[in-house]
């Protein structure tokens, strides 16, 4: 088992050889629980083999959870719950506990003798090893890098889906509505309601590429794409004296050419 573990590179190889020699040495069910992000101990094996894998049913995950926490050893042939059906073993690593081994055996009286129990934490002992060794760590980063880049390839399909088969609809719909809308306009008569419904139908237009639009552009800005651009220069023209604390009313009629025309807000009509 030692040299199996010293090749395996993955944590559910390691999960595999250590299921199957403590199954053949002790003729027991195994199980390895594992942590996840909310340090909760968990069965991690997306197919177990029904000979050498326990399942659910005869887990107790509380015991476990303790196991794991406390690092010490409970269940069956243990004074702490021992009439637990299966024996329940930390996996004790260098700095802190990996995980839990849980087994069931028949030859429950084999587990009482100094010399098996030494056996099975031993065996234990070895696969908190090979969980905590630096490559199998190293192994885990790469393949969230992986995930990460295959992540990152379906939003930008995502991305240049909504780009090309949505905003495309979104703008005629929106140029369609407002064709209606000056057509009904230059009818007059008795259309009123049907001048709102082409309007409501215009407005719902515009909302919806809004909300496109807004949702690519923080798309974008979370991707880091979008870069903003500092400009240098001396505004050529005074601004005139505020006329509220708030906002500065132009004085001056038409365009301003300058760089000050970034942060104008004027709330007087005359273009700034």
């Amino acid at each position: 088992m030692t040299k199996e573990l010293a090749a395996a590179l993955m944590t559910e190889q390691i999960i595999e050889i250590g299921t199957r020699h403590v199954a053949e040495v002790f003729q027991a069910k195994v199980a390895i629980l594992l942590p996840d992000a909310a340090e909760k101990v968990r069965q991690k094996v997306g197919e177990p083999n029904p000979d050498t894998t326990l399942d659910a049913g005869q887990l107790d995950l509380d015991i476990a959870q303790w196991v794991y926490d406390q690092q010490k050893p409970a269940g069956r042939g243990t004074e702490t719950l021992p009439a637990s059906q299966a024996l329940y073993l930390p996996l004790k690593a260098p700095m802190r506990a990996r995980g839990v081994l849980a087994l069931v055996t028949g030859r429950e009286a084999e587990l009482a003798v100094p010399e098996q129990r030494r056996m099975i934490e031993t065996f234990a002992a070895q696969i908190a090893l090979a969980l905590a060794l630096e490559r199998v760590h190293y192994v885990e980063i790469a393949q969230d890098a992986l995930v990460n880049m295959e992540s990152e390839r379906l939003r930008n399909s995502l991305l240049s889906a909504i780009s090309h088969d949505l905003r495309t609809p979104l703008t005629s719909s929106v140029g369609f509505a407002s064709v209606l809308e000056e057509q009904a306009r230059e009818a007059g008569g008795d259309t009123g309601a049907s001048q709102e419904l082409v309007h409501a139908i215009h407005e719902e237009a515009l909302r919806m590429s809004g909300l496109v639009t807004n949702l690519l552009d923080m798309a974008r800005l979370q991707a880091g794409s979008i870069r903003l651009n500092r400009l240098s220069g001396r505004c050529s023209r005074k601004p005139s004296a505020p006329r509220s604390p708030h906002r500065a009313a132009c004085s001056k009629a038409g365009p301003c050419r300058c760089a000050c025309r970034r942060i104008c807000r004027c709330s007087s009509s005359t273009p700034c």
